[in-house]
């Protein structure tokens, strides 16, 4: 058992956790096992469990240099060297070269007297010596290069600000507001059945026009074209590239040079298909991919045509997107394309791992034949990735043209999907025997298993944190602000082994010092203010760093139903923070009145007893009346409760505020009910008008500007 134990806290596998009631949950010393097993752990005997105890607590001795080192701009530059002491060596050279190529260089000469510890390994005595570098760094990604003579060791200095960047940085100090949009949710007469990157675009000018300063969005991450079922923006394919659904194809340059296109769309089947895509309350995600690709295909072979033959200035660009987006969207091209012949012979065969095994490895001779083979169709998927990144630049060049002080407020989910194209690429850098979730608290009482993976935090080191860069990178490329779903991920993760329930997990430790100084490095680098979704079960190391880098806040007004959140309402909705009335996980306004959220878990079997729905449709009693007498609320009177609640959040600190379109539009079923996949049509319900004619709406707009009044 204490074995056991000694393991879990050097794996980073916490042994217990204080729940969102207060309380302290202890891990069953099964449920530890169970974990460590799918961390690839041996626990067969206790000699094997030794060794692997041994082993974690002295490999960290055994690196001359730390494979990366994260240092605050203002912080002296220290090295820390590690020898054994019988291959110690005093006289050492060292050369930075900095992302500009600059260098730097210089020598190191040990003594006894630097040696700060002494320690007994099962190789021999480490000696370590901290060594501080006289030299000062710009901000980013360098590379330290350490010569013995003999020998040459290299470490990623990675060195941050001491924040995130903020608006007042670029001299923007009044308090912003925008619409949360699903943008996949929005009807238009013009659209596919699916909200696109054309309707954000028109989107822009009549918001800007009513002091709008961001569109917040969902994640627009790649999903699967070839299984457009799995809908979710949670459950991404790849989180560093884009959804090509949401290419608006008849605003891309070949359509206009297309006539097979344009005379397929024209056609009166065509047109029928459209139509009815159109009127569905719910996405027909299946439909729209079929359309959008009977079309797209025609694109493609158009821009063959018409660039490709050529080598046109467009072709040009073409590859050279291609060549700078590296390896990952090739893989992420061809597993779309992989994946879609997998299922189409066998539907279990929707995930790499159970693909046949010379195809689960992108680097095989086997998977580079099948890339020969159908390399128009991967082609196709490249393309369609280009069309998506030209036309989310043009909204962000629209939103900055129309002096939108923010622009794209964009979110980033907290995983991947375990059968994705970035595990798939880089299975290493991931725990793949677990899943991510949620322990129980009040929103999802049974606790949630979502079915993502969580990086390994070892490779994540070994690695100089590469696969968290490019993450965030990427997904700061068109934002003005990016919001971290579930922002706890950055110090601690609830993984439970595949095919448990929330129940049997626990939560698994990242170096949350590194990840927030990376984090606002990149927010600074793209003037990219940073919101931490940190709602539910939150530690106080948590609070600590979001303070310490100004990462903002996720207040929502429906979560705060108690008496001293209107008492103290400048606390509990402080500054940095975002704030908002309700999120996509939550019902609507007028759905949290009606009750139709609780009737709809009831009815869906999410509470684990009869006894926490109670005490639910109890609480939802007590908040509603406490509404009713801070907001002086008529019963039934919807449109004074979503003024007043809106009204009462806009009017506070927080210096940014969302509201959601559907509840403006007073909207009943929800986008999502969290802990649920096939039981409920997550990810499909559409807003309940054309987006021209919401936006267009007297009462929208009057609410619009009273909105903007009160953030004045």
């Amino acid at each position: 058992m204490e074995l056991i134990k000694q393991l879990a806290v050097l794996a980073g596998l916490q042994d217990s956790y204080v729940h969102a009631q207060g309380h302290t949950e202890v891990i069953g010393l099964d449920k530890q096992q169970a974990i460590l097993q799918a961390m690839g752990y041996d626990l067969s005997g206790n000699e094997i469990i030794q060794q692997q105890i041994s082993q974690l607590s002295e490999q960290h001795w055994f690196e001359v240099v730390a494979p990366v080192n994260v240092c605050q701009q203002d912080q002296p530059l220290v090295l820390r060297l590690q020898q054994l002491q019988q291959q110690a060596v005093s006289d050492w050279q060292w050369q930075i070269i900095t992302e500009e190529q600059q260098q730097f260089s210089g020598s190191l000469s040990i003594a006894a007297s630097d040696i700060s510890v002494r320690q007994p390994t099962s190789r021999g005595e480490v000696l370590l010596a901290e060594m501080k570098l006289d030299v000062s760094l710009p901000l980013g990604y360098h590379q330290l290069q350490l010569s013995n003579g003999t020998q040459q060791y290299s470490q990623q200095l990675i060195i941050t600000p001491q924040r995130c960047f903020q608006l007042h940085d670029k001299a923007v100090l009044h308090k912003t507001f925008g619409p949360a949009i699903q943008l996949y949710a929005v009807r238009s007469t013009r659209n596919w059945g699916l909200g696109d990157f054309a309707d954000l675009q028109q989107m822009v000018a009549p918001l800007a026009a009513q002091g709008v300063d961001f569109i917040g969005l969902n994640p627009l991450h790649a999903l699967y074209p070839e299984l457009p079922q799995d809908c979710s923006p949670y459950s991404p394919n790849s989180r560093l590239w884009l959804n090509t659904q949401y290419v608006a194809l008849e605003y891309t340059e070949e359509y206009q040079h297309c006539d097979a296109a344009q005379k397929l769309v024209a056609s009166e089947n065509f047109q029928q298909q459209l139509q009815q895509l159109r009127n569905c309350s719910d996405v027909d995600y299946i439909g729209v991919a079929a359309l959008k690709k009977s079309v797209a295909v025609l694109l493609w072979r158009q821009f063959k045509q018409q660039h490709l033959a050529k080598n046109t200035a467009r072709a040009q660009q073409y590859h050279q997107f291609v060549a700078t987006s590296g390896d990952s969207l090739r893989q992420l091209a061809i597993h779309q394309v992989l994946q879609g012949q997998m299922f189409a012979k066998d539907w279990n065969m929707a995930a790499w791992q159970s693909f046949p095994p010379e195809l689960q490895d992108p680097q095989s001779e086997a998977v580079a034949a099948f890339a020969r083979e159908h390399s128009d169709a991967i082609e196709l998927q490249l393309y369609l990735q280009w069309q998506a990144q030209q036309q989310l630049a043009e909204v962000k060049r629209l939103c900055q043209q129309h002096g939108m002080a923010i622009g794209l407020y964009c979110d980033v989910a907290v995983g991947t999907s375990r059968s994705s194209a970035e595990s798939w690429g880089a299975p290493e850098d991931y725990l793949l025997d677990l899943s991510v979730g949620a322990p129980a608290d009040i929103m999802a009482p049974k606790g949630q298993n979502w079915g993502l993976l969580a990086y390994n935090p070892q490779t994540l080191r070994q690695k100089a944190y590469q696969p968290f860069i490019q993450l965030i990178q990427a997904n700061m490329r068109y934002a003005g602000a990016l919001r971290l779903d579930h922002v706890m991920a950055l110090l601690r993760l609830w993984c439970c082994p595949l095919g448990a329930d929330a129940t049997a997990g626990a939560y698994i430790r990242f170096p949350a010092a590194d990840l927030f100084a990376i984090l606002a490095l990149e927010s600074q680098r793209n003037s990219c203010v940073v919101i931490g979704e940190d709602l539910g079960t939150v530690p106080v190391e948590i609070s600590h760093l979001m303070a310490q880098y100004q990462v903002l806040s996720y207040r929502v007004f429906m979560l705060e139903q108690k008496a001293g959140s209107y008492d103290h309402a400048a606390l509990t909705y402080p500054e940095l923070a975002l704030a908002t009335v309700s999120t996509h996980d939550m019902p609507t306004m007028v759905g949290y009145w009606q009750e139709y959220d609780l009737a709809l878990r009831h009815q869906l079997d999410l509470f684990p007893n009869p006894q926490v729905a109670q005490s639910l449709y109890q609480l939802r009693t007590d908040e509603k009346q406490l509404m009713r007498d801070k907001l002086q609320l008529e019963e039934g009177n919807f449109s004074q409760l979503i003024r007043a609640s809106h009204l009462f959040t806009a009017s506070q600190p927080a210096r940014l505020f969302a509201f959601q379109l559907e509840d403006l539009l007073q909207m009943t079923t929800p986008v999502n009910i969290p802990g649920t996949s096939s039981e409920y049509p997550n990810w499909r319900r559409k807003l309940s008008d054309n987006i021209d004619a919401i936006l267009q709406q007297p009462d929208v707009q009057q609410m619009i500007s009273e909105i903007r009044t009160a953030r004045q």
